[in-house]
């Protein structure tokens, strides 16, 4: 992709010859890091396309793939994992369920509600995708040596944490 936006450096310098203000209070670590993040969700869109699946599919997918085995979940736990609504969770079944890819069991438990369980064909994407997202993960922190890479995990904890 040919990316034509300007670089960190140069909007702090457009900040500092034109928003004094913005240069003074805008952290550029910030910027960087919703840079970095924007770009990693772009390319991660891109991968998971290729496998004819956008980023929610995929979480549902490995949401239920983190379980035990039988791979299933009330809708209400699925919610609660993914931290999306009940609305969007029921399209995103609907899609999943339609490509095979999840089944809805009677709930044993409580006859007036559906399971959500994950389908081998599911599963089988699920790690497709996962791996090639970890090796898109790999890509992306190769300039970082692994005490650099550990240091960036224990800052941003820091930073999740406080939020």
């Amino acid at each position: 992709m040919d990316d034509r936006r300007i670089s960190i450096r140069e909007l702090r310098e457009h900040q500092r010859h034109n928003w004094p203000a913005a240069y003074r209070n805008n952290h550029p670590a910030v910027l960087r890091l919703l840079r970095v993040a924007d770009d990693y969700r772009r390319l991660s869109g891109e991968l998971l396309s290729s496998l004819s699946l956008q980023h929610g599919e995929f979480n549902v997918l490995a949401a239920l793939k983190r379980q035990p085995y039988p791979h299933r979940v009330t809708p209400t736990a699925l919610c609660k994992a993914l931290l999306i609504s009940s609305g969007g969770l029921t399209k995103l079944l609907k899609r999943l369920e339609a490509a095979g890819l999840i089944e809805r069991p009677e709930n044993p438990e409580d006859g007036r509600s559906q399971l959500v369980q994950l389908r081998p064909e599911g599963a089988r994407l699920a790690e497709a995708a996962m791996t090639k997202l970890c090796d898109l993960q790999a890509t992306w922190l190769a300039p970082l040596n692994e005490e650099q890479r550990g240091q960036l995990d224990q800052l941003l904890e820091l930073l999740e944490d406080r939020h």
